[in-house]
């Protein structure tokens, strides 16, 4: 059988990761350590096969991780795609947990007391990013067919929904997501639409790496 082969890539530390921020939409840029990440996954990419298609979510630390991994494959080019973004942190986006807590310390003492995110105003809902995630998802597998092999450059808040789209959950799991980790899927793409009984064959699905930063060691 031939699998379209999708690797969901979480981007090298960036500086507002190393400020301990909370990201969010921001955009900075790889930190020193954030690049030598980025070099370390792009010399063990090198003896997986040759990506097809890269996409990579349009923030900077995204962008840059996703260009130093196809470095080494020219003419190969990076689609940047909205979708891929992280989740909006809405007003504690930018801001350190002990700046928030000065900042909004009844937001902060409500988050601690209940752990749900969503009283954050302007925040982007979690049911909108699992939404768009499973959207990106629908596309990628509509536009590419058996034998691709498919590299995404994404966030670890965004690719919880994209982990979970993959496997066909009906919620979304935590998952601690080190930088630069690898998630590799096998797909029988012309039978992911199908009811028939493969449905529940694991030849046709199959995980081929899980939160694997081998390559860190």
């Amino acid at each position: 059988m031939t699998y379209l082969k999708l690797l969901l890539i979480r981007h090298a530390q960036s500086l507002g990761n190393a400020a301990l921020q909370m990201e969010g939409q921001g955009s900075t840029a790889l930190s020193a350590l954030g690049r030598q990440q980025a070099q370390r996954l792009a010399a063990a990419l090198l003896r997986s096969e040759r990506p097809t298609h890269c996409y990579s979510s349009p923030l900077l630390r995204s962008r840059q991780t996703a260009a130093a991994l196809t470095a080494a494959y020219p003419p190969l080019t990076v689609t940047l795609a909205d979708p891929l973004q992280e989740l909006h942190a809405g007003i504690l986006q930018g801001l350190t947990w002990a700046e928030a807590t000065v900042r909004y310390p009844d937001l902060c003492q409500r988050l601690m007391q209940q752990l749900d995110y969503w009283p954050v105003p302007q925040a982007e809902p979690l049911s909108a990013g699992r939404a768009r995630a499973q959207r990106w998802l629908t596309d990628c597998l509509k536009q590419h067919q058996p034998g691709d092999v498919i590299w995404a450059v994404s966030h670890a808040g965004l690719m919880q929904h994209l982990i979970a789209a993959v496997l066909g959950c009906d919620r979304t799991w935590q998952i601690p997501i080190q930088h630069t980790a690898v998630f590799e899927f096998w797909l029988a793409q012309t039978a992911w639409t199908a009811s028939d009984r493969n449905r529940f064959n694991p030849e046709f699905w199959q995980i081929r790496r899980f939160n694997d930063t081998a390559h860190l060691l």
